[in-house]
């Protein structure tokens, strides 16, 4: 008698994460639709389309991936992708604007974020045992694979002028290790180190990342200082996005009727798109848009909390994290309560490295908290 081949087929997952993943593509669409409307093309809005068309089906084939802890094996391969594509735009990137991001149209930092994560919750997973140690140097030894890893992919990042992805990518590996139950002190030792070593490419780096400082200094939530004089070009984007979130107050001027668009604001369609939504939909719709992304992480959350695999337990919760300081650091940019990093507001902003990435993320999540049948 022939035996026949069994299959899996997907009979349930979490689909609160999948609906809050789409209202935060289609808004993305119409504020690129308003955006580009002033640009006199749809240019932007046809491909943010394309994007989102492509980066749903990369959730829904993520999604119905047979057998995710097979792609386990891939890790190592996937971070040495990284390196390579890393080393290749060092070479043969793209510059804009002053910073070299993008080979063939893509930026492998994103990629290299993404990598770091299966990276660290296989090392958990692999090291379940050593977490607990009680030694400093025990410690290191057990995560000193990781560490040179993320050393060389961090320094590679920094030579592209990308340090905001760094910030990112590092305290969503924090997050992880305490979240793993990783040893308070040594965490917060490890988030000191970081945050010293922030300080010292800050200063004694490139001048442009210091008068992102300065410009914070004077228009931060927090630390004001009215008396600083700067220049109006080293100034223009913070005072502008402030100006126009202003303007928005409690339900906004309207959709289409914000000034910020019509070139007042140069980043609109990525850095400072939040600002867009704050001016014209005003703090109702600022909110919608923060509690959307809280609630796709804490759902994401939700869904590591009910594996019984660590493996998957860390891989779930390191890239709900990866997505949400992304939005939260993008959020507190456009309102100053953070310095001007340059980074993208997942699934909305224009762009296709990242949209992609964050995309992969939430199918990976949502594969992970599928429940399969096999005939």
């Amino acid at each position: 008698m022939r035996r026949t081949k069994t299959q899996s087929y997907v009979v349930d997952f979490d689909r609160y994460i999948l609906f809050s993943y789409l209202i935060l593509v289609v808004i993305g669409l119409v504020i690129m639709l308003d955006i580009s409307s002033v640009l006199h093309s749809l240019t932007y809005f046809y491909r943010q389309l394309g994007f989102s068309i492509v980066s749903v089906l990369l959730v829904l084939f993520t999604l119905y991936f047979p057998n995710l802890l097979k792609f386990r094996k891939l890790t190592f391969l996937l971070i040495i992708l990284s390196i390579i594509l890393l080393g290749i735009v060092l070479y043969q990137g793209v510059t804009i604007k002053g910073a070299t991001r993008r080979v063939w149209g893509f930026q492998p930092s994103f990629l290299a974020r993404f990598a770091l994560i299966f990276l660290f919750a296989h090392w958990l997973d692999k090291k379940q045992d050593s977490i607990q140690e009680v030694g400093i140097v025990q410690n290191i030894k057990t995560f000193l694979v990781p560490i040179v890893i993320t050393f060389v992919i961090y320094t590679l990042i920094i030579l592209e002028r990308h340090l905001s992805t760094i910030v990112i990518s590092g305290l969503s590996i924090i997050g992880l290790l305490y979240y793993a139950g990783v040893r308070k002190r040594y965490v917060l030792t490890l988030l000191l180190l970081c945050l010293i070593a922030g300080i010292g490419i800050i200063w004694k780096g490139a001048s442009y990342r210091s008068d992102r400082i300065s410009v914070y200094r004077k228009y931060s939530l927090f630390i004001r200082d009215d008396a600083l004089k700067l220049s109006s070009d080293m100034e223009h984007q913070v005072r502008e996005s402030l100006t126009a979130l202003s303007t928005g107050r409690i339900m906004g001027t309207g959709f289409s009727r914000g000034r910020a668009k019509h070139f007042y604001l140069p980043e609109a369609r990525t850095d400072y798109v939040y600002t867009i939504i704050g001016e014209e939909f005003g703090y109702l719709g600022a909110m919608v848009v923060l509690l959307l992304h809280s609630f796709l992480f804490f759902r994401m959350l939700k869904v590591s909390q009910r594996q019984s695999t660590p493996y998957l337990v860390y891989l779930a919760a390191g890239l709900a994290m990866n997505i949400y300081i992304n939005a939260l650091v993008n959020m507190g940019v456009a309102m100053s309560i953070l310095p001007s990093t340059g980074n993208t507001l997942p699934f909305i902003s224009y762009g296709g490295s990242a949209y992609l990435i964050d995309s992969l993320s939430v199918g990976v999540v949502l594969n992970i908290s599928a429940k399969r049948k096999t005939v």
